[in-house]
């Protein structure tokens, strides 16, 4: 997806309250949130991909299970989602991205006094002009020049200042416009019963936005005289700056009940994107809390956005899981599958499995995907400390599912496998399910006690490496690491002397 594009997408987010979301930016990159949102998005509106990425960036329960049945309702009866897809369709426009901007606090609210004086100033050339037509006096005409420039200063002067709103506030129109529409159908009403009344009582709004539909296709000697009659009578009795104005005043006044006509229209988009997204899959299920004796409970789960994904099977009693093989082998993805299925299913209320079961309420925290930081002087062994700090911080705090990609990587192999053991100890206390991947087979007997071992392989036949991608309960056998490189023709003395240092170092 284009950089802005995503930027307009997830403008909604932005202005929200980041500290209310369970997912940060250091867990979205790691899993892969922004590629993981371009495979599920099926809304038809801006408002509606806009509301699906925040939901997903705020990573906590969404709600959305309240209306499985909806859902239900939108796959089977094709001919209704069909209507509601075409009106929502109508807020496709890349100009809606910015209905959002008018939920924020940011919009400046005229005070009485410029409305007390646009009121007066209103009615003065009327006034000034007519006593000049009835007394032919000079001193009445300059009064109605100079109250004429004065209006046509402050005509000019409003347009610039409300130019900002003639994107956004044309769409809101719009939307409320489409809301009466989308209204009709009973069903949908589930969602908010009480939107009938919020529309009601945003018509005086709408019609006094109708003025921010300014725009005149000047197409004709007709269209031009049109426009130039209604400047003129905008800058005469400042009808353009006046009603500009008492609108902000009053979509200030309305905001909340424009937030609740926003999340209505999201929500609904977001239900039939699922409802688009459920089909496309090979096979998924809802999510369930785990039985008595599980913490999790994954039966053929995959990840969405691997082709011809392998699907496996994995259930956690009372330990973690900490998983060894080799690179490419499947370690990483399998544990993003978790990590997304656990965040689909509190989000989407859709898991890619046959069965998926863990605690709504466990929360995510990772350390995955983790760079230099070469502008912030952090090295990536310091990013790494500081994202596994946060874990450790939150292990008495709530039940978390803690994701780890070759924890300490960034440092000698003692220290590695010595901190490596003393972290994920303490990380697997408490209600927490740690899932961890490693190529350091010494960790696997240091915590048998606290974890379960599983293992991905590879083969080498023939000259070709290959991957079956299935999870293997243990702690794999094999080495084929030198064998690797032997495929990839490195130099024949290169191989001998590195078989020859492993000899040695297994004799040690």
């Amino acid at each position: 997806m284009e950089e802005s594009k995503l930027s307009l997408i997830s403008f909604y987010y932005d202005m929200s309250n980041k500290s209310r979301s369970l997912l940060s930016d250091n867990e979205s990159e790691d899993l892969d949130l922004n590629e993981f949102f371009s495979a599920v998005d099926f809304t038809s509106s801006c408002v509606g991909q806009q509301y699906l990425y925040s939901i997903l960036r705020h990573g906590g329960l969404s709600g959305i299970d309240k209306y499985e049945t909806l859902i239900n309702e939108l796959t089977r009866n094709k001919i209704l989602r069909k209507k509601l897809v075409d009106i929502l369709a109508k807020l496709k426009n890349t100009d809606a991205y910015n209905i959002a901007s008018l939920l924020s606090e940011n919009i400046p609210n005229p005070s009485s006094h410029k409305l007390l004086l646009l009121s007066i100033c209103r009615f003065l050339p009327f006034l000034f002009a007519g006593i000049t037509l009835l007394t032919h006096g000079l001193v009445w005409l300059i009064l109605f020049i100079i109250t004429f420039i004065s209006n046509l200063i402050q005509h000019y002067a409003s347009k610039k200042n409300i130019y900002q709103y003639y994107f956004s506030i044309p769409q809101l129109v719009r939307l409320l416009k489409q809301m009466d529409s989308l209204v009709k159908e009973r069903q949908i009403l589930f969602i908010n019963e009480e939107i009938v009344l919020t529309l009601d009582e945003l018509k005086i709004l709408r019609k006094r936005l109708k003025v921010f539909n300014m725009g005149i296709r000047l197409e004709s000697d007709l269209a031009i005289l049109a426009y130039l009659i209604s400047e003129l009578r905008s800058i005469f009795f400042l009808t353009e700056a006046y009603t500009i104005n008492k609108a902000l005043c009053l979509l200030n006044g309305k905001r909340k009940k424009i937030s609740d006509i926003f999340c209505f229209w999201g929500i609904l988009d977001t239900l039939c994107s699922i409802s688009f997204l459920r089909e496309q899959l090979p096979y998924y299920c809802l999510p369930s809390e785990v039985i008595k004796g599980e913490r999790l409970h994954a039966v053929e789960v995959y990840h969405p956005l691997i082709p011809n994904a392998v699907s496996n099977s994995i259930v956690v009693q009372t330990k973690s899981v900490l998983i060894t093989g080799s690179n490419m082998s499947g370690k990483t993805s399998f544990i993003r599958t978790i990590g997304i299925n656990l965040l689909s299913g509190k989000v989407l209320h859709t898991c890619f499995a046959r069965d998926f079961a863990i605690s709504s309420t466990v929360n995510i925290l990772s350390a995955i995907h983790l760079t230099d930081d070469l502008l912030g002087g952090k090295s990536y062994f310091l990013s790494e400390v500081d994202a596994i700090k946060r874990m450790i911080d939150s292990v008495s705090a709530a039940s978390s599912l803690f994701l780890l990609d070759e924890p300490f990587r960034g440092t000698n192999t003692k220290e590695r496998v010595a901190i490596s053991k003393a972290v994920l100890s303490a990380l697997a206390k408490e209600n927490n399910i740690v899932f961890v991947s490693t190529h350091d087979i010494e960790l696997s007997r240091l915590l048998e006690s606290d974890y379960d071992l599983y293992h991905f392989t590879e083969s080498v036949r023939d000259g070709r490496l290959t991957f079956d991608y299935k999870l293997k309960a243990g702690v794999t056998s094999e080495r084929n690491a030198i064998k690797i490189l032997e495929i990839c023709h490195y130099p024949d003395d290169i191989i001998r002397d590195a078989y020859d240092i492993v000899d040695q170092l297994e004799y040690k």
